[in-house]
């Protein structure tokens, strides 16, 4: 009787401090910034980039800023005309694609240079 009384006993406690060390952490997430986006396409125009790092910051809708999100999806319209991939050539894009991605980098530094004067 009294075994079974310490093993619920223990069951229980495991079983909160189980819940309490989930509720505790909490689910990561990724979150894309200025800073990414423009490192990462710096990376393409230098050839440095892989399709994860594209994807990783290119392929989810930016839900915290309306000015990252339109120039996400400028890129993304840029990916659809000029995507080349990683098998044919260390760039991404091709050359066309290159300058309009050229084009957003130099947008998402103005878009930069106006929050960090706020």
């Amino acid at each position: 009787m009294l075994d079974t009384f310490v093993t619920v006993i223990l069951s229980v406690g495991i079983l909160c401090l189980l819940a309490g060390i989930f509720f505790w952490v909490k689910t990561p997430y990724y979150r894309v910034d200025e800073a990414r986006m423009l490192k990462v396409l710096e990376m393409v125009l230098t050839g440095q980039a892989t399709d994860n790092d594209w994807h990783m910051t290119f392929g989810m809708t930016i839900r915290h800023s309306p000015e990252l999100e339109e120039l996400r999806q400028q890129c993304v319209l840029i990916e659809e005309e000029h995507f080349i991939g990683e098998s044919t050539s260390r760039y991404l894009f091709e050359a066309e694609g290159l300058k309009a991605l050229k084009d957003v980098r130099d947008k998402l530094h103005s878009v930069q240079l106006l929050d960090n004067k706020k």
